[in-house]
């Protein structure tokens, strides 16, 4: 079988392709081809997998779109180009309806009638039928049935609201969903005659991206009372986060999980203060209150609670715009999981106190607007509004290599320590019991805030970060820790904080 086609053929292959405005459109990415455009007529189903090389198997496309190929399909890779334009349109925050929106499904208002033993759904035009059983953990109903996609959209209820979507995952498992059968199917809620989506998106949108108009579910029929419909919700809710966090089945992105913890908590937190007395208002006697009445383990509880405080800092901060929703997301400097491990534990009281609840030595909404100032000032003396992803082949200026010098994560890993000592130094923190509690105090005066500005002017003007490209980016891109570079290059705590090694 030849590989190569003739010029006369070529031809052939161009007047197909040109369009009735006598337009010729790259077959990949749909762009204007002008004459001097560098093009290559390849196979829409690769040569290598067995595509012919006949007319109707050869379209023209722009050569830099399709150096991507690989032994993907024209198909494939003019999806995927379409897939990566809307995910960096949309700043990778890609949901279930973005990619329905991509592959012109539109969606279709349902009615369900439920009977003793079946449920009926309808959309006006297509009716199916499906038996019901019985959850006897949950005392609810579900189903099990193949469903047009077009029934189905995000459950948006916060706790149960999916996940972003995830590129890189959702290519894999669409490309494994060509040849190998879903196993386990999506699940959702029927809500209000509405097929709510709320675990299995990435099949879901995998499903849709290979043309697949019916998708296998699960779904679990919210109750009309509304206190049976509230304890379905809170039921499924945190079983959905135990599968994701402590069975580790799919990680979540830590943000989404974050998020999730928090509005447990929040729920939680009313029935806890409505049904205790006000003297019992302590983030202590929560604690106790979710492990001896929810049956939550103890380290669970306090999971919890530093979620709550952790969203409730981050979501007043100026950080937040830096942060990426996905754990692992080249377009934004700062991930969740860098914030947990270096940036929260050197500023955040983490454990449950024993102040009342809006009392003078309740210090939470304090300790967020003193998180607040302290993003502001790191903002501001790390220049962080000058980090740009690095692309390749891109040439970087001074203020954007030193940037992303300074969030790297080895070097974030390195000096956020360094903000507990600046705090101790700042707030005259002297007492192993201040020690601990770092922000969770009285807002910070000017002064104070002067001293931690002076600090962190020290830490992020150090001549280190300035340096010639070279050593310095061969050790900072390691994700470990970088003492001993920092020490060597004298960029040391007392450097720091009084100036001097």
């Amino acid at each position: 079988m030849k590989r190569q086609i003739t010029e006369a053929e070529k031809t052939l292959v161009r007047e197909q392709q040109i369009e009735k405005d006598g337009a010729l459109r790259c077959f990949i990415s749909g762009e204007i081809i002008a004459e001097d455009s560098e093009i290559e007529y390849d196979h829409i189903q690769p040569y290598s997998k067995d595509g012919e090389s006949a007319v109707s198997n050869i379209r023209i496309v722009l050569k830099r779109y399709n150096r991507r190929k690989s032994d993907q399909s024209l198909y494939d890779v003019r999806d995927n180009l379409r897939l990566e334009k809307l995910f960096e349109s949309k700043k990778n925050n890609i949901k279930l309806q973005d990619i329905l929106e991509l592959k012109d499904v539109a969606y279709r208002n349902t009615h369900a009638a439920v009977s003793d033993k079946t449920i009926s759904i309808s959309d006006g035009n297509e009716e199916r039928t499906f038996s019901l059983l019985k959850d006897g953990i949950l005392s609810t109903y579900y189903f099990y049935g193949r469903v047009p996609v077009s029934w189905l959209q995000n459950d948006d209820q916060e706790g149960l609201r999916p996940r972003v979507i995830d590129y890189k995952r959702l290519i894999a498992i669409r490309d494994h969903l060509k040849d190998h059968p879903q196993l386990a199917p999506s699940i959702a809620r029927l809500l209000n005659n509405k097929l709510r989506l709320f675990d299995g998106q990435h099949k879901l949108a995998a499903q849709i991206l290979n043309d697949q108009l019916e998708i296998d579910v699960k779904v679990y029929i919210s109750p009309d009372d509304e206190i049976r419909a509230r304890k379905l919700f809170d039921s499924l809710m945190i079983t959905n986060l135990e599968a994701h966090s402590k069975l580790k089945q799919v990680p979540f992105y830590t943000s989404t999980l974050l998020d999730r913890l928090s509005a447990i908590y929040k729920e939680l937190l009313e029935e806890f203060i409505s049904g205790k007395p006000p003297e019992d208002h302590t983030e202590s006697s929560f604690i106790r209150f979710l492990s001896t009445e929810k049956q939550f383990a103890k380290s669970e509880a306090k999971d919890m609670l530093r979620s709550a405080i952790k969203t409730a800092s981050l979501d007043s901060s100026p950080l937040a715009n830096h942060v990426a929703e996905a754990s692992r997301d080249a377009n934004y400097p700062i991930t969740m999981d860098l914030l947990n491990k270096a940036i929260f534990p050197s500023t955040l009281f983490l454990e449950p106190s024993d102040a009342k609840f809006t009392s003078d030595q309740d210090f939470r909404d304090a300790e967020a607007q003193n998180f607040c100032e302290i993003s502001a000032l790191l903002l501001e003396e790390t220049k962080l509004q000058n980090w740009v992803p690095n692309i390749k082949g891109k040439q970087l200026t001074n203020e954007q290599l030193k940037a992303r010098r300074i969030w790297h994560k080895g070097s974030v890993l390195t000096w956020a320590p360094y903000l507990k000592s600046i705090l101790f130094f700042a707030l005259h923190i002297v007492t192993n019991e201040d020690r601990e509690r770092l922000l969770y105090r009285k807002a910070m005066t000017s002064d104070q805030k002067n001293v931690v500005r002076a600090c962190l002017n020290r830490l992020f003007s150090h001549p280190m970060w300035d340096e010639p490209e070279g050593e310095i980016d061969s050790i900072l891109v390691s994700a470990k820790r970088q003492e001993e570079l920092f020490k060597r290059k004298g960029l040391t705590e007392q450097y720091v904080i009084f100036g001097k090694a």
